[in-house]
């Protein structure tokens, strides 16, 4: 009777291990994808990490490129501004040096033309120089403004050394011619002085 009672315990003891297993195993179940899900997000979130630093890095080198660029523009805008300003400077300094040489050249031009009763050797000599000068000051790119009587007065090349009434010539067009004018480069160094008509309207009539 009493082994009789034992085994139905027992029995009783097998059925209930074997439903709190049949009970357990969902949970492990569960347990063990929520783990996994739990992994999955950290692998996700670690990849988005590595994303983000990426991009971040991307940023950066955009950023280094664009203040190198810019650094690089500046260095060339200030390059190129000392060039300017030094031939500038070179510009001006050739512009004195023409002018001094423009005064000497037009002082022996007025003595040849004084001077032509006077010894042939002293001319010849006074010749030579003036040649001189005139091929040096040609050869830095000087050109003479030689205006022509009886043509239009033109203001960018010619400068007014007086007027005078006379119906010899066009109105406003050049009656005499006193000192040649320069170019340097096609660009006016030194306007020509003339002497300027204005005709007379009673003696046009």
């Amino acid at each position: 009777m009493l082994e009789d009672k034992n085994t139905k315990n027992l029995e009783d003891l097998e059925k209930k291990g074997g439903s709190i297993q049949e009970e357990n195993e969902p949970n492990v179940s569960e347990e063990v994808k929520e783990e996994e899900t739990k992994l999955e997000d950290v692998q996700k979130q670690e990849k988005e990490l590595e994303i983000d630093e990426v991009e971040s890095l991307k940023n950066e080198i955009r950023v280094l490129k664009d203040e190198n660029s810019r650094l690089r523009s500046e260095f060339i805008n200030y390059r190129n501004a000392l060039i300017r300003e030094s031939e500038e400077n070179t510009r001006r300094h050739r512009e004195r040096m023409i002018l001094r040489i423009i005064e000497i050249y037009d002082n022996l031009g007025r003595a040849l033309r004084n001077a032509e009763g006077t010894r042939k050797g002293f001319i010849s000599g006074v010749r030579l120089i003036h040649k001189s000068i005139e091929k040096l000051m040609f050869d830095e790119g000087l050109s003479p403004i030689i205006p022509e009587v009886g043509r239009p007065f033109d203001p960018f090349a010619h400068e007014v050394e007086e007027t005078i009434t006379s119906n010899d010539v066009p109105d406003m067009a050049i009656h005499e011619v006193v000192e040649h004018g320069y170019y340097l480069n096609g660009k006016v160094l030194k306007p020509a002085r003339v002497v300027v008509a204005i005709n007379n309207s009673s003696e046009s009539e």
